[in-house]
């Protein structure tokens, strides 16, 4: 599954109460277009070695939905490596695996790019 956006924005795709921002009114979009499998396999595809860039706002919506839920995404994104950009330094990151990026937010990134290109 791939997300296209013309905006850089994909808003309120899981729930029908998520992301009410500015009046938004077609949250839970994304429902009638999966099923079981393409879920399974989402789960799968985002576990491994994989690393996650989230802002806050999408951080904390993925945590108290997925951890509520259960299931294929809630493993996959526990164990996988998560940088959560906020301007605010007291930023409390619950989820584990997590790293606050704040100041210059791509230092730990392009850090943790070259380690890996070094283990490659």
């Amino acid at each position: 599954m791939n997300g296209v956006t013309l905006d850089g924005v994909i808003q309120g795709p899981g729930r029908p109460d998520e992301d009410t921002r500015d009046g938004f009114a077609h949250r839970g979009w994304a429902i009638p277009y999966s099923d079981e499998a393409m879920v399974a396999k989402m789960g799968e595809r985002m576990g491994g070695d994989r690393a996650f860039l989230f802002g806050r706002r999408t951080y904390e919506e993925l945590l108290s939905s997925w951890n509520a839920q259960g299931g294929p995404f809630k493993d996959a994104l526990n164990e996988a490596r998560k940088y959560v950009a906020s301007s605010n330094p007291a930023t409390r990151l619950e989820w584990p695996n997590s790293t606050l990026l704040h100041g210059d937010v791509r230092q730990p990134w392009r850090t943790s790019r070259r380690a890996r290109a070094r283990t490659s």
